[in-house]
């Protein structure tokens, strides 16, 4: 006889099948989440990496391009060239801006990337006005005027409030009035309104304050991706923690129930090898013989005489 299994053992084996699987499930959702998270981080260090890559190098170009716009004779070319490496460089920030992990990110670091095409927009026309205005220059400086401010204009209402503190201080100001009436006066080839060192001053501060705004919007959606990623790695790590704990609470609770259930083993009858094979016939026991009838008869017989 063999006992091949107790009720008991079955019963804490088909409880031990899905906390099993709860634990396994537990820890695959943790790993996905965390994994997430990590990802998260990682491309907001890559996009504040290329953000801060990206505005030094146009900085770099520009000072370039009003350098080499100097000379008569390159000017037309060195700002056609120049122009496209500078839009290039922005373009490839654009890039960064569709892998953002969710919408708000990415909304975010697009108004980052407006401000700087308006940045470089402001400096773009001021590299013109500084070489010189001709007949073939005069409407590509005008038409860049116009787009940057309407850049400005149209982003405005997506700065954060910060932001739309530093851009009402920013038109509201002295310089970039100055500024709008020098550029005005320019595109329409009449002279300068204001002295010519209070233009230089006023486009030097509109620049940096430009720049500014920019750094500041770059950093915040740098931030918010940053806060993104933790806030994924916290739950992540919470939600694991939380189905760990229970799958092995659930554990803990079936085993002392079933450990409390009054089931007796069960056996289960297994024949031997012994016992399955016949034996001979010369081997068998023999059974005792019937005792014949005509015996008993006689004695019968005598006890019925008188």
């Amino acid at each position: 006889m063999k006992y091949l299994r107790s009720v008991r053992g079955r019963m804490l084996g088909i409880a031990l099948i899905p906390g099993s699987a709860l634990v396994v499930v537990a820890v695959v959702i943790t790993a996905f989440l965390v994994h997430q998270a990590v990802r998260t981080r990682d491309l907001a260090v890559e996009t504040a990496t290329a953000a801060d890559r990206t505005a030094r190098s146009v900085v770099a170009l520009q000072a370039q391009r009003s350098a080499a716009m100097a000379a008569p004779e390159l000017r037309t070319a060195a700002y056609a060239s120049y122009t496209q490496r500078i839009d290039t460089a922005i373009a490839g920030l654009r890039d960064y801006v569709r892998r953002a992990p969710d919408a708000e990110s990415a909304y975010q670091q697009t108004t980052a990337v407006e401000l700087l095409s308006v940045a470089e927009g402001m400096d773009r026309s001021d590299s013109l006005a500084l070489a010189g205005l001709d007949g073939v220059t005069r409407r590509p400086y005008a038409l860049a005027v116009a787009a940057y401010r309407a850049g400005l204009t149209r982003v405005a209402p997506q700065l954060t409030d910060s932001g739309r503190t530093a851009y009402e201080s920013l038109t509201r100001s002295a310089d970039w009035s100055r500024l709008a009436a020098a550029e005005d006066a320019f595109a329409a080839a009449e002279p300068l309104p204001v002295p010519e060192s209070m233009w230089r001053s006023a486009a030097y501060t509109v620049s940096a304050q430009l720049g500014r705004l920019y750094t500041q919007q770059s950093q915040y959606a740098v931030q918010l991706t940053l806060d993104d990623g933790r806030r994924t790695l916290a739950g992540a790590l919470s939600a694991g923690t939380a189905l760990l704990l229970c799958a092995v609470l659930l554990l803990i609770v079936v085993r002392r129930l079933v450990a409390r259930v009054p089931v007796p083993v069960v056996p289960i009858m297994v024949p031997t090898v012994r016992s399955a094979i016949p034996r001979p016939r010369h081997a068998r026991s023999r059974r005792p013989k019937v005792p014949e009838p005509w015996p008993l008869k006689a004695v019968l017989d005598d006890l019925r005489r008188p």
